[in-house]
């Protein structure tokens, strides 16, 4: 590639995440007018009234914050950036008769607060570590969406003697192994869209005017959804993106950006299942196939019409790809 063409390359790229953080900004003071909206609302993407809350604190003094429900092998579950332990109330609910499910907010999100290591994958990575070995955990099947499958990665790789012991299968949902692009100046990329995005979500305060409008919040939340949406869980999705702090995000860009774990796990001796929507703008089909063949023996699950958020979108199919896991997972600790 060119050098002009380098750099017209890392000019878009700038653009579109400084866009992004604006987005991000304005969805803070976008209107309740959507969440008002009774016909909008559906109680199930709730977290249940009947779950059990438990918060540990973290060696770098950060505490997670955990949700379960149900009894019986473990889920755990990690969600995507901006995002929180709500995303799972659908699992919450359909698995927590046959399993015990655990949702955790990762550090910076929901109820879990960050330590001295401040808001890293690899600090995220590590805080699973510890929940696995607090809970005494047997051959969990450790989920992640997004940012929560890079936290799963990084985790089997940073925590090889985990896998096969705590962890008992790996389903990695929307996500990949690194977002990065063939350039030899990606990392100063990546340093220099953080420091955009943290200005851009800077323009928004507590209590401050901002730009407002009734669409670009929901717009940002949208995206993230293939063709046929449920503005329920759109609005569900703005929701948690509100509660994150402006500051978290502007460090996860940077982070999500730079994180590369795309080397082979061919020595991984547990079940992995990867799942893709194939409208999936956020993570595309290509990143999950890349991912599927890092590993020796990988299922691929491409579902055609979803996007980035499949526990919503594709519902009842990750509830049975869980199910399916666990049963592998139990069978391959005999």
């Amino acid at each position: 590639m060119a050098p002009s063409a380098k750099r017209a390359v890392a000019y878009v790229a700038a653009g579109a995440f400084s866009a992004a953080g604006v987005a991000f900004a304005v969805s803070h003071e976008y209107t309740k007018r959507i969440t008002r909206s009774g016909a909008r609302e559906d109680p199930e993407l709730a977290v249940p009234d009947d779950v059990a809350h438990q918060v540990l604190s973290m060696r770098d003094g950060g505490e997670s914050h955990l949700i379960e429900k149900g009894d019986g092998p473990p889920l755990v579950l990690l969600h995507g950036a901006n995002l929180s332990a709500e995303v799972w109330s659908y699992q919450l609910r359909d698995l927590s008769d046959s399993h015990r499910v655990i949702a955790l907010d990762l550090r910076g999100h929901g109820r879990s607060r960050p330590g001295s290591e401040d808001v890293t994958i690899s600090a995220m990575a590590a805080d699973v570590a510890e929940v696995l070995a607090a809970l005494d955990l047997d051959r969990a099947v450790l989920t992640g969406h997004s940012m929560g499958g890079m936290v799963c990665l990084r985790l089997a790789r940073k925590h090889p003697e985990l896998v096969g012991t705590r962890v008992g299968a790996l389903a990695l949902l929307a996500t990949s192994g690194g977002l990065g692009v063939p350039l030899p100046s990606w990392s100063r990329l990546t340093s220099a869209v953080r420091l955009v995005a943290g200005a851009g979500v800077g323009i928004w305060r507590p209590g401050a005017a901002a730009l407002r409008t009734t669409d670009t919040g929901y717009l940002a939340s949208r995206i993230g959804f293939g063709r046929h949406a449920r503005p329920a869980e759109v609005a569900a999705t703005l929701r948690m993106l509100r509660a994150v702090d402006p500051q978290v995000f502007g460090k996860l860009v940077g982070e999500v950006l730079g994180f590369e774990e795309s080397a082979a796990f061919g020595d991984l001796e547990v079940p992995v299942s990867v799942a893709v929507g194939t409208s999936d703008h956020l993570t595309p089909p290509l990143y999950a196939r890349r991912l599927a063949a890092s590993f020796e023996d990988a299922s691929l699950n491409e579902y055609a019409g979803a996007g980035h958020m499949l526990m919503y979108e594709r519902r009842q199919e990750v509830d049975e790809l869980l199910g399916a896991l666990s049963i592998s997972a139990a069978g391959a600790g005999t």
